[in-house]
């Protein structure tokens, strides 16, 4: 072989290499810095802030995260708001709300709304914008038709929550743009489980789409949905009810309630997540871990939480959501610097707070 083609055929060699090492360093990175489903402990990893779940069957606490922190719920609260809706007004689902300019300013700050002002909707389809896509106009409207200002919807769903026995849970208005909407991830599995009661709610939340109709007289335009849930359409088990939420101070949120391969149910409640799927991998991390039989096998002591230690109003909460076990050490210590990372955002809700898909 010439000096000139050796020199070629050296060249072509590292040529290739290099092209190979641009190819398998970006999975190589993606294997190290990848979240791995099970802790040291066999635990499921989950990343969210706090978390909690639960056997709905038997009521079992399964696993947990820091799940008596007090948390801003971001769109969660809806689910609260559709149960009082639901319980409290008796409104025809076919009757039409014009959309008013008081409801585009309860849900000022929001996001994106497909609910125009000066445009009628059904009951019905409020209901579904609101529990679906997570429009922050439909609560307020839905409030509207039951006589209620927001201001007095947030006291029937604040109400509500301590008829429930909820300590920890408060609602300053029905959207969740507030950051003063609060609640803890074992008080809002008591809302997902009454949501869940509820066949009107629960058809709503397990839908993955849907269409709506806006009337402005003689007008009518048709307005498809998507829900925000998007465990819908791709997930490893069957979604029977699910709410997401997201604001600036809350982070990514999410309530499910999830059918396995086995038949069993489980709640699931996610709080605080970084990142727009780590939600819905927290949910598929657990999923997984259930499958394996060690959500249903830990043998691990429970202690009791200083919220069911005050005795304060929390005996109408089911005993096993007053048990949490104990996580491993590397778990909680995950939990606390999770809470370091969040961003103090100093903007007002009404600047900065946009709604949750």
């Amino acid at each position: 072989m010439s000096g000139c083609a050796r020199r070629t055929f050296v060249q072509s060699r590292l040529l290739g290499t290099l092209a190979l090492g641009l190819l398998v360093a970006p999975v190589a990175a993606a294997r190290r810095h990848g979240v791995r489903e099970l802790t040291r402990d066999g635990l499921p990893n989950v990343q969210s802030a706090s978390a909690l779940v639960v056997d709905l069957e038997s009521g079992k606490v399964l696993y947990e995260r820091d799940a008596d922190e007090q948390r801003p719920i971001a769109s969660l609260s809806k689910m609260m708001g559709a149960l009082v809706i639901t319980a409290e007004c008796q409104l025809d689902p076919d009757a039409l709300h014009e959309m008013t300019p008081s409801d585009r300013d309860a849900a000022r700050g929001g996001d994106k709304t497909k609910l125009t002002t000066g445009w009628s909707f059904s009951i019905r389809d409020l209901m579904h914008a609101a529990l679906m896509r997570s429009d922050n106009r439909a609560l307020p409207a839905l409030g509207a038709a039951c006589g209620m200002t927001p201001a007095q919807l947030a006291a029937r769903m604040t109400a509500r929550a301590r008829a429930l026995g909820l300590t920890k849970t408060f609602f300053l208005e029905p959207t969740g743009l507030s950051t003063q909407n609060v609640s803890t991830a074992r008080e809002v599995m008591v809302i997902l489980r009454e949501a869940l009661k509820v066949p009107a709610i629960t058809a709503i939340m397990e839908k993955s789409k849907f269409e709506i109709t806006a009337h402005k007289g003689d007008r009518t335009r048709r307005i498809k949905i998507h829900s925000t849930d998007r465990l819908l359409t791709k997930s490893v088990a069957e979604i029977i009810g699910a709410k997401t939420g997201y604001t600036d101070h809350a982070r990514y949120c999410f309530a499910v309630g999830a059918r396995t391969s086995s038949g069993r149910t489980f709640g699931m409640v996610f709080l605080g997540g970084e990142g727009h799927y780590t939600r819905f991998a927290d949910f598929t991390r657990v999923v997984h871990w259930l499958a394996r039989g060690e959500g249903t096998a830990q043998a691990v002591a429970p202690t009791v939480s200083a919220s069911s230690a005050s005795g304060t109003a929390l005996s109408r909460i089911p005993t096993p959501l007053l048990t949490p076990t104990v996580l491993d050490a590397s778990a909680a210590g995950k939990a606390a610097a999770m809470r370091t990372t969040i961003p103090r955002i100093v903007k007002t809700a009404a600047e900065k707070a946009s709604p949750a898909p």
